[in-house]
């Protein structure tokens, strides 16, 4: 004989929405959202092909990440039928609705194509006939649920434009120092054996979980009469955590090569910012007289340093002109 009372399993049991219904297609939507929600939490784990802004993938996964839970919990009442779980579907999957429009659109203007899965699942539950008639008031629970839904898909929708290379979270041109110091040599003594450079520079305002591959291009101009550079690269002295000398690296790749261009001939840095972590840095370079010149006349060169960050802005510094 059991010691354990008996229990009425018949009671146990409740009955879920009707086939069809709009809370039975608003449970089996939130739980596709909430799959979806997770997987990409999970995908973000690994390393993405194209890299983007570590704050950007944190942003938008951590609303991701509630968003799930929130649309568990009230897949789960509306199985059981919960008063409160029906208040809070229709306002949850107009919300849905609302800022996946919000978020296809900003996409087709950046050149980007998205499936609207959640849009779909939103509309096709909202379409479905209620259940339950007269339909139950908003309670504190399905008022908090929404509450805690609303900021979470605002942090997803501006996970971009707040967190991306360039976003309000990150450093801005406005915020880097930067000189370039040049030393010509001697006043009157022609054309010096080498050149030194220094290129310096900090910032006014940190980011928070700064990232990515910024580069520092520094380009000279300058040839004899037969167009051949008056410098080439000499002495390259090592640098500090970061920093490494004629590597470069996606975002900022593209803007170095086109700063390159403007200039006779060119050396760059990559700056790892995840290590180097927006800290005052210097750069030294050593430019060496090309042998067999043919010159002719007073020579000049014009040398130029310019920062890249993250391929979404340029830093030019003051140019320095060299005479002989």
């Amino acid at each position: 004989m059991s010691v354990f009372p008996a229990v009425d399993r018949a009671a146990l049991n409740v009955e879920g929405p009707s086939a069809g219904s709009r809370e039975a297609r608003g449970s089996l939507a939130l739980k596709a959202l909430a799959a979806l929600n997770a997987a990409g939490v999970v995908l973000a784990l690994f390393s993405p092909l194209t890299p983007v802004a570590t704050l950007l993938v944190l942003l938008f996964n951590v609303g991701a990440a509630v968003l799930a839970v929130v649309y568990v919990v009230v897949a789960i009442g509306l199985d059981r039928n919960r008063p409160w779980a029906i208040a809070a579907l229709r306002p949850l999957l107009v919300l849905v609705a609302v800022v996946g429009c919000c978020t296809l659109v900003a996409g087709l203007a950046g050149g980007r194509i998205r499936i609207p899965f959640d849009v779909a699942l939103a509309v096709w539950a909202l379409l479905g006939p209620s259940d339950v008639r007269p339909a139950p008031r908003q309670s504190a629970r399905s008022v908090g649920l929404v509450a805690v839904a609303v900021p979470m898909l605002a942090l997803m929708l501006f996970a971009l434009p707040l967190g991306g290379w360039g976003g309000q979270l990150d450093v801005h041109e406005a915020d880097l120092q930067a000189a370039l110091s040049v030393d010509c040599g001697p006043s009157g003594s022609g054309i010096p054996a080498e050149v030194n450079l220094r290129y310096d520079w900090s910032w006014r305002s940190a980011a928070l979980l700064p990232s990515g591959t910024d580069i520092v291009v520094v380009g000279w101009t300058g040839a004899d009469a037969d167009g051949h550079p008056l410098y080439t690269i000499g002495d390259i002295p090592p640098n500090e955590t970061g920093i490494y000398p004629a590597l470069a690296g996606y975002p900022s790749t593209d803007m170095a090569n086109a700063i390159a261009k403007e200039t006779t001939a060119s050396f760059r840095w990559a700056i790892v910012v995840d290590e180097q972590q927006l800290q005052p840095a210097r750069i030294d370079l050593t430019l060496n007289r090309a042998p067999h010149l043919s010159l002719t006349g007073p020579q000049s060169m014009v040398v130029m340093a310019s920062y890249i960050h993250d391929g979404v802005w340029r830093h030019d510094a003051q140019k320095v002109t060299c005479s002989w």
